[in-house]
């Protein structure tokens, strides 16, 4: 079955995506408000927001929390902190029975990203 798109506008970027794995921790409630914390990754980030795929029913417009967990160097004296913010469900598509793709943007903190952001 193909997959569904059920967002509107999803191709208008402002910055460039970045294709990347980064562990994400995604809080909020699901389309029937149950409060959910789930582990995930990242398949794409950008200055904006992030894309990552959940088996949790969401909406469009909902309010969510994200967690970018630090990943310590080796030669780092002191950790830094976890890249923490929030976000607004902006894309939704149905991949497989029971996974969605997920498109975030960011409405707290933006992500450091090391490319241009120009488009």
């Amino acid at each position: 079955m193909p997959a569904k798109n059920v967002s509107e506008g999803a191709n208008r970027r402002r910055h460039n995506r970045l294709e990347v794995a980064l562990p994400l921790v995604v809080r909020g409630r699901d389309a029937y408000g149950a409060a959910f914390e789930d582990s995930t990754a990242s398949y794409n980030v950008s200055r904006e927001g992030a894309s990552f795929v959940t088996r949790r029913e969401l909406l469009v417009g909902q309010s969510l929390e994200l967690i970018i967990p630090h990943r310590p160097r080796p030669h780092e004296v002191s950790p830094r902190p976890d890249f923490e913010t929030t976000g607004v469900v902006r894309r939704l598509i149905s991949r497989t029975e029971g996974e969605w793709e997920v498109g975030i943007e960011f409405t707290g903190p933006r992500l450091r990203t090391w490319m241009p952001e120009s488009a």
